[in-house]
């Protein structure tokens, strides 16, 4: 076998390994994930668990917009960055840390006006107080994910995260046995800046000068210029991406009540797992091909065959026993909301496609992708849901979900050259 393969297919299988560590994080995340919604459903009230569902979703929210994206630009920059890897992550912590704080008080100073439900529920000053501390956390919080992925210890990830999981489950616990009405998002935060301290002190004070020491040739010089570039076209379309995730729970809530909005934070909760998993495998196909973005089509389509044995028969199984994966939750639960987990679970078949477009976009640095892709999908969901919400309810929501990821998917399959920058 000739050297020029041996190196391409022991590269695959390094995105494969890595790939797969990040795909089992998701797994074991959210099963235990599973386990603290379905405690958290017995523990508190819908309504309670609906308001404190909506407060985290719109933290992660505005969590995603204050970190501008830059996780991407560690997951793409880190692996070339040599000597420069320790000023380029603390560069992009502070930021990301500074900003996330200042959003996150200027939202919660403003909740009387936009989320009076939450206020009524907690209190102003526990919000604000939730606002301005958890935001910045959970954006450092995702930053490490991509920042171990970009270091290549995607391994660490799952234990990382299982740890959250499980820190998250015993506070829960004792905020159910104090009936703390904001126990839910209480037992989030603190969670999260444990795992946090723990995680960033290890890798700033081993891995980072471990890594800088070993020097070598930088394949990408890491300037300002370039990097802005590349995250300014990617925040674009991450950020509508954000707000059709994070943002439609406080849509829902908004317009449907906080009853309705828990049952879609159950339902979502669920398929995040499924979508996930091309996410995963996405990002360790970035991390390993980013000094070599010739192999990166090769790359998408082994990302696309992997992510689709997971996720295709995951989701036909979540859609035919919607029902009785929703009943751990509770009655309400189950006959509000198994029609939605079915269309919802569905949609992560065709995401496997536009993830691992977007994926190969970032590795060529191709901005007018990242920008259209994920962006045109948010705006029209997020148009499809508000329009489907009335007649429909929370089932119009998720049937938006399936019906936009559809019709991507379809388009980017015929028209392959979409994804060359070839965009009108």
């Amino acid at each position: 076998m000739p050297v020029d393969e041996r190196l391409g297919r022991a590269r695959l299988d390094a995105v494969h390994r890595d790939g797969l560590a990040l795909v089992l994080s998701s797994g074991l995340t959210s099963a235990v994930g599973l386990l603290y919604w379905v405690l958290a459903a017995r523990l508190f009230a819908p309504t309670v668990v609906g308001v404190n569902s909506v407060a985290l979703s719109t933290m992660m929210l505005l969590g995603g917009l204050a970190h501008l994206n830059l996780t991407q630009a560690l997951l793409r920059f880190v692996p070339v960055a040599g000597p420069r890897t320790r000023r380029l992550v603390l560069t992009c912590y502070g930021v990301v840390a500074t900003l996330a704080a200042l959003v996150g008080l200027g939202y919660a100073v403003g909740a009387p006006r936009w989320a009076p439900e939450m206020v009524d529920a907690v209190g102003r000053g526990p919000l604000l107080l939730f606002f301005a501390v958890a935001t910045p956390l959970w954006a450092v919080f995702t930053m490490q994910d991509y920042l171990l992925t970009g270091l290549k210890r995607a391994a660490v990830v799952p234990v990382e995260n299982l740890a959250f999981a499980l820190l998250k489950i015993a506070l829960l616990g004792v905020a159910g046995w104090y009936a703390v009405v904001g126990g839910i998002a209480a037992s989030w935060v603190v969670s999260t800046a444990l795992v946090v301290l723990g995680v960033n002190v290890w890798l700033l004070l081993r891995v980072v000068p471990e890594k800088a020491s070993r020097g070598g040739a930088i394949a990408v010089p890491v300037r300002f210029a370039p990097v802005a570039r590349f995250v300014r076209s990617d925040y674009a379309g991450a950020t509508l991406w954000q707000l059709a995730v994070n943002g439609l729970p406080a849509l829902v809530l908004a317009r449907l009540g906080a009853a309705e909005a828990a049952v879609y934070g159950i339902v979502w909760t669920i398929t995040m797992a499924l979508y996930l998993v091309p996410s995963g495998i996405g990002q360790s196909m970035v991390a390993h091909t980013a000094d070599d973005p010739v192999r990166a089509d090769a790359a998408r389509r082994a990302m696309v065959r992997r992510s689709l044995v997971l996720v295709a028969p995951a989701a036909a199984v979540l859609a035919a026993g919607a029902y009785p994966v929703l009943w751990l939750f509770g009655e309400h639960y189950a006959e509000r909301g198994s029609w939605a987990l079915a269309l919802a679970a569905l949609s992560a078949i065709p995401q496997v496609i536009t993830a691992s477009v977007v994926a190969q976009a970032r590795v060529q640095q191709r901005m007018r992708v990242l920008v259209v892709v994920p962006g045109a999908t948010a705006v029209a969901v997020l148009t499809c849901a508000w329009l489907l919400m009335p007649p429909l309810g929370i089932t119009g929501v998720a049937l938006s979900w399936l019906l936009v990821q559809a019709i991507t998917a379809t388009f980017l399959i015929l028209r392959p050259s979409f994804d060359r920058d070839e965009l009108p």
